[in-house]
């Protein structure tokens, strides 16, 4: 029942973004999202399913990487379909996915559930790193613009005037912190909240620090540098399927592909807010609002296709896999 409320929860908030986003389009908009996506071109669009579904493929050679110092050599294939189960079960219940796939290799490939959970967190430690410096590397590079955008559309909710203040603010309220944690540093120390955060934070220092053991630490970078090159490049050929669009540079992609990684952060798979948030990021270049939704409803379609045929697939693999074993046992021991 926890399941149920927590999925219908997440679909709810999903719907309502693309209720907010679509009631603010009026019906020559809709129209236009419509015609877009008669007029798209599905050429383009497939070849970006292909370079999705290659990103996740680099992914379970990765996984496959870090789980091989643990004395182990899983197989490629059952390790990809793994990973695609995972994504599938994150559509329905965020984090799932990691529980999904560590289970479904450690049946399949008789490796101990602990040790493969460990190298998901050195996984998604790398990811949050890799994300955190490329969001602000985009940020830096494109402020002038950023700012002017966001000075141009939100000034009557923003007080720019003010925002030197509001960041001096901040970084007071930051030092006081700081300065509490010092003086009741003992306190603190016991407290669940400080526990958990402590239990995080070193959990991703673990994580990252296991890179480092690897045969070959430089091949598991590029693989997970050539992942972030692979969606950037899925980004940037949806662009080519739409005429109003396929002027936006590589660059461009870098920092649309950037800020729609935060839609799946909120809702599963991103449903409902990737759209809305492909569509404000393209409208900073100067991109109609029904162009960008249109834009943002083909990148996370091309997402989620792949995943949802092979995680599909998956499944189906493991559980006659599963019930092959079965019948060798059986077999056995009627034998």
């Amino acid at each position: 029942m926890k399941n149920i409320i927590r999925i219908g929860i997440f679909l709810l908030i999903g719907i309502g973004f693309i209720w907010w986003f679509v009631a603010k389009l009026t019906p020559e908009e809709i129209d236009e999202v419509i015609y877009s996506f008669k007029h798209a071109n599905y050429y383009w669009f497939s070849l970006a399913v292909l370079i999705n579904i290659l990103s996740h493929y680099i992914r379970a050679i990765r996984w496959k990487q870090l789980i091989s110092p643990l004395g182990y050599n899983p197989k490629l294939m059952p390790t990809f379909f793994a990973v695609m189960c995972g994504y599938l079960a994150n559509l329905a219940v965020p984090r799932l996915g990691e529980i999904v796939r560590c289970g479904l290799v450690r049946n399949s490939q008789k490796i101990p559930f602990e040790k493969v959970a460990g190298t998901v967190i050195a996984e998604r430690a790398v990811d949050t790193l890799l994300f955190i410096l490329i969001l602000f590397s985009s940020l830096l590079l494109k402020y002038n613009l950023l700012k002017d955008y966001l000075y141009d559309n939100f000034k009557d909710v923003i007080d720019f005037s003010n925002l030197c203040n509001l960041f001096l603010y901040i970084g007071i309220g930051i030092v006081l912190i700081i300065i509490l944690i010092i003086l009741f540093r003992k306190r603190i120390g016991r407290s669940k909240i400080y526990l958990k955060i402590k239990d995080i934070f070193l959990g991703l220092m673990e994580g990252v620090k296991t890179i480092f053991k690897l045969k070959n630490p430089l091949l598991f970078i590029f693989n997970s540098l050539f992942i972030w090159f692979l969606w950037i490049l899925g980004t940037y050929i949806i662009f080519l399927c739409l005429n109003d669009t396929k002027t936006l540079s590589f660059e461009i992609a870098i920092i649309i592909t950037v800020f729609g990684a935060i839609g799946p952060i909120i809702t599963p798979g991103g449903i409902g807010i990737y759209p809305a948030i492909i569509a404000e990021s393209l409208a900073i270049y100067l991109i109609s609002k029904p162009i960008g939704y249109a834009s943002g409803w083909l990148m996370w379609i091309v997402s989620q296709v792949g995943i949802i045929v092979l995680g599909l697939y998956g499944f189906i693999y493991f559980s006659s896999k599963h019930h092959n074993i079965l019948k060798l046992i059986t077999k056995k021991d009627d034998e």
